[in-house]
């Protein structure tokens, strides 16, 4: 392991019935399905070896859950369970939570192409031609309660857990994170990752990141999206 940096693993979590659904969740409580509690203890196989001096989930279900599963299978003294944070949930999608990519452009007044959106794939597209702050910033506008968060709201919540990890841990340690699809996107477009921003993440990916200890130093992303290396 790299002693450049504190080592961050960012886990998404175990497939749910709205992923297979193809439908978006945000802050929604929606269920693991079968293969989302197989994507959790498979993360966790791979990662049995590694021992985190922290471990942390999303507060929503379905991240701390995936993030038991994960730490049930790990034999290297890591923590027994995983410290609840708010930074690291999804974006809240508000009035869009449990619509698909299409009656979402269909909904947004023409603020999207709804020629170009298709199911999942479609979620790339629009991050590509709107950036992904873009199309946050869309989501927030076409929002008819104004729930949604936008662009700044979103990267201040998850700047402040980047923060915390920062400034609690030291040089070779590794910090395990249970998160979410899109706030794994919004981490690739902040490291100046767009092309990465655009592609869906599997559920239950281990990427890797490497940062920098000091206030605002440089982050690496070491491993992206991977669902086979064994640690």
């Amino acid at each position: 392991m790299t002693q450049k940096g504190i080592n961050v693993f960012f886990v998404r979590h175990g497939q749910t019935y709205f992923n297979l659904m193809n439908r978006f969740q945000g802050w929604s409580d929606i269920d693991l399905t079968e293969k989302g509690i197989a994507d959790g203890q498979a993360a966790g196989k791979r990662l049995s070896k590694v021992h985190f001096t922290a471990a942390y989930a999303s507060d929503l279900p379905r991240a701390y859950k995936t993030a038991q599963f994960i730490l049930d299978e790990n034999e290297a003294a890591s923590p027994a369970k995983a410290t609840l944070n708010r930074d690291f949930r999804e974006i809240f999608f508000g009035s869009a939570e449990g619509l698909t990519i299409k009656q979402i452009a269909e909904d947004f007044d023409h603020d999207i192409d709804t020629s170009m959106v298709d199911g999942a794939i479609g979620y790339g597209d629009t991050i590509k031609k709107y950036g992904f702050d873009g199309l946050m910033d869309l989501f927030k506008k076409n929002d008819p309660l104004s729930l949604a968060e936008n662009a700044d709201e979103f990267n201040s919540r998850l700047q402040h857990g980047l923060n915390m990890i920062r400034q609690n841990y030291e040089i070779g340690d590794n910090v395990l994170v249970v998160t979410h699809g899109s706030l794994m996107r919004a981490l690739a477009n902040k490291y100046k990752s767009p092309e990465l921003a655009s592609k869906s993440l599997s559920n239950g990916a281990v990427s890797k990141l490497t940062f920098e200890a000091k206030k605002d130093g440089d982050v690496t992303i070491d491993l992206w999206n991977d669902t086979e290396k064994v640690w």
